[in-house]
């Protein structure tokens, strides 16, 4: 008999949360970097927090596809926390450089 997963649609959903605050922000300051009137350093902060995103983004998508609830949930909390830091990463590079 096939165990109930009641927590599934919930780590679903807080796993797009995620993922949509780790692409949004590397996302608008990519395209504030790529203006013509933008700083020397405005893509510093890109450069630095960008691969840090990204790897939270890859363990966000891997909680959202496993099969144990125990792996998924764990890999979700170090996902969030990991884009946690690269957003902070993110937006305090932006404030030092500018």
């Amino acid at each position: 008999m096939a165990e109930i997963d009641e927590t599934r649609q919930l780590r679903w959903y807080l796993g797009l949360g995620v993922a949509f605050l780790a692409v949004a922000p590397l996302l608008m300051m990519t395209l504030l970097a790529t203006q013509p009137d933008a700083p020397d350093g405005a893509a510093v902060p890109v450069f630095i927090a960008g691969p840090v995103n990204l790897v939270g983004l890859g363990l966000v998508l891997r909680s959202m596809f496993a099969a144990d609830r125990e792996v998924s949930a764990r890999f979700l909390k170090i996902g969030a926390i990991v884009v946690l830091v690269g957003d902070l990463l993110l937006y305090g590079i932006r404030a030092l450089a500018t």
